[in-house]
């Protein structure tokens, strides 16, 4: 019995080494997969702060763009205070045209009729002229 009892602690031992060789197997694959996991951690916090490194500058470029279109919003602004303003000028001026071309026309009535009638007292006083001179002439005549 005591051999056999041998034979069966063997036994037992040799499964109890076959075991532990599975076990220290299996530890060494966990350890690799353990580093392959702790090398993706790696990779993917490299990403990440690549990734937090394209926000930040894309956060940077929407505050320039941001602050480029309240510039462009109050430059627009302006121009168009600037329109109105030259809106209003230019209505100004029209008025004023329309008031100077008015009061054109009425000098140039006035001048007009002022002009017909020096016609009109020149027609009359070559008329008169001639008149006066026809008589001159009946009288000079009928004196020599």
């Amino acid at each position: 019995m005591s051999e056999q009892l041998l034979q069966q602690i063997l036994h037992a031992v040799t499964h109890i080494q076959q075991e532990l060789r599975e076990i220290r197997e299996e530890q060494r694959v966990i350890r690799e997969e353990q580093r392959e996991i702790r090398e993706e951690q790696r990779v993917i916090r490299e990403e990440q702060q690549a990734l937090k490194n394209g926000q930040k500058e894309l956060y940077d470029l929407v505050n320039a763009l941001i602050h480029r279109q309240e510039e462009t919003d109050a430059k627009l602004e302006s121009l168009t205070m600037d329109v109105h303003r030259m809106h209003g000028e230019i209505t100004a001026m029209k008025q004023e045209i329309r008031t100077l071309n008015e009061k054109i026309d009425s000098h140039y009535e006035q001048f007009n009729e002022r002009l017909n009638n020096l016609q009109l007292d020149v027609d009359f006083t070559v008329h008169k002229t001639t008149m006066t001179e026809r008589e001159l002439f009946k009288m000079r005549n009928r004196l020599f």
